[in-house]
């Protein structure tokens, strides 16, 4: 469909954009949030449907994790270590976000609508 023909319909290209930014943010910060709370129960699962959620979330986020704790390793404290991987993603998440939909609205929808 062409952009004349979504504005046909009622619907910009910036409020797209902004909108598909906007659902693939709520959808990392989701697999963030799963990977956070499947790292406390480091068992693989034995159900088919549990595994397939597994390797996807792991799949997803872990290469993301891996690069952060390359250069931030966890925060030893005491005998504890503490990984800040899962938060300083979720900054840049959102921070990338908000640069995301400020270059829209104020580039893209004053262009193409």
């Amino acid at each position: 469909m062409s952009p004349s023909g979504l504005q046909a319909f009622g619907f910009g290209i910036g409020v797209l954009l902004a909108a598909v930014v906007n659902y693939a943010y709520y959808i990392l910060f989701a697999l963030i949030i799963a990977w956070v709370l499947i790292g406390w129960f480091p068992t693989y699962p034995s159900n088919p449907f549990l595994k397939r959620i597994y390797d996807l979330v792991g799949s997803t986020v872990d290469p993301v994790m891996r690069r952060i704790r390359s250069v931030i390793p966890p925060l030893m404290l005491g005998g504890i270590g503490l990984d800040l991987s899962p938060v300083i993603a979720l900054f840049a998440l959102s921070l990338g976000r908000s640069l995301l939909l400020a270059i829209i609205g104020q580039f893209v929808v004053p262009v193409v609508g």
